[in-house]
């Protein structure tokens, strides 16, 4: 592939010192650390990061320390199924749903580490890197970057260098890759796949489509938080989004998001690594249509996101209130129903949304999606 990937590609080893070096020498990577490990002082950071010399090291050790304070600090608990039946022989493209715009890869890798697996390359959008340093820290994460907001005569030749990266990463560095199903997170809490992905995905295709696919290993992963930290930061937008309006974001919007799905609360959350989809994909090799098939797949990754998406009783509450029913009232007590009504007040009130009635909805949608879409595939 005669295509260069130097502005979009993660670090590399050889790189490690150098880019260190340079977060060092910024303060506020300096503070975002002491922020989570307050007894830190610069000159132990320099030691310990100097400590390393490899992407994997450092992220077998610092990055994997930092996601577990943020565990401790801001998760009852976290707990991972499906990673037994991964092995480092093969690597896969994990496709997850999207609902937090950092902790998502994070702890995907973090699961994988667990397991003392290879970690995956993470895709992230370019919108979320205005800040130089953050930048540098994302991409000697093993993060890659998804040109976003940029002219339309520039949209093909950035989806082809970032398909053909895709195909170096899985098959030329042998590591796994995860990207979110769609662009950005599914705000209301409808977990749906963009066939637009998959399109971007097989303009590096030399060869049959469905052998393309399967060369993938689509491996997608379900991600559940009891609670958002950014359920009401979400609310304009939806609403927004529901009157047919155009949302225009806030200046620093996307770093309050990012900042506060970090520290907030989220209660239990789980990952939920599911099967590879090669076989379903085997038996589509009677579709000749290209947009057919990619409809398809986008719908295989979709229902293996809902039947494995852990539902807590946050979800069961909200969808049973929306729906007047009492259709899941085994699956909480009378007690969680009161304090998630609490919540949700609490919610609404402190971040002072004008339409009140409106906002609860749209809050209760966001939470009763995630039943919806598992009833569903459950019942199909």
């Amino acid at each position: 592939m005669n295509v260069n990937f130097d502005d979009i590609r993660s670090f590399d080893d050889k790189e490690y010192a150098e880019v260190v070096k340079k977060l060092l020498n910024e303060p506020a990577f300096v503070k975002a650390v002491q922020y989570f490990f307050p007894d830190i002082t610069k000159e132990k950071l320099e030691t310990e990061l100097s400590s390393y010399s490899t992407i994997a090291e450092i992220q077998g050790n610092f990055f994997f320390k930092v996601i577990s304070k943020i565990k401790e600090l801001s998760m009852k608990d976290l707990s991972f199924s499906g990673l037994d039946s991964l092995t480092d022989n093969t690597t896969q493209l994990y496709i997850s749903n999207h609902r937090d715009i950092v902790l998502d890869s994070a702890l995907i890798n973090y699961g994988l580490n667990l397991k003392q697996l290879k970690t995956s390359e993470i895709a992230i959008g370019s919108n979320l890197l205005g800040t130089p340093w953050v930048k540098d820290l994302v991409r000697l994460n093993r993060s890659f970057i998804v040109k976003r907001n940029i002219p339309k005569q520039e949209m093909l030749e950035a989806s082809i260098q970032l398909s053909n990266y895709i195909q170096h990463v899985l098959k030329v560095k042998k590591q796994s890759i995860w990207i979110a199903q769609r662009e950005g997170r599914a705000k209301d809490g409808n977990d749906k796949t963009n066939p637009g992905l998959l399109k971007m995905f097989v303009l590096s295709s030399k060869e049959n489509l469905i052998d393309f696919f399967l060369g993938l290993n689509i491996t997608p992963v379900s991600i559940s938080y009891e609670y958002d930290p950014c359920d009401v930061l979400k609310i304009p937008e939806l609403i927004a989004k529901f009157k047919g309006e155009t949302y225009v974001k806030k200046e620093g919007e996307d770093n309050l998001h990012m900042v506060t799905g970090i520290n907030g609360q989220k209660g239990n959350v789980k990952v939920v690594f599911g099967e590879k989809l090669n076989q379903k994909i085997e038996q589509l090799k009677g579709i000749n249509n290209r947009n057919e098939l990619l409809k398809n797949i986008a719908q295989m990754i979709d229902e293996e996101v809902y039947k494995n998406y852990h539902l807590w009783p946050t979800n069961y509450i909200a969808y049973d209130i929306l729906n007047n029913v009492e259709e899941f009232s085994e699956k909480y007590t009378t007690k969680e129903k009161d304090d998630f009504l609490e919540y949700i007040d609490e919610r609404l009130k402190k971040y002072n949304l004008l339409s009140v009635a409106e906002s609860k909805i749209r809050f209760l949608e966001m939470y009763a999606n995630p039943v919806k879409n598992q009833i569903t595939v459950l019942t199909a």
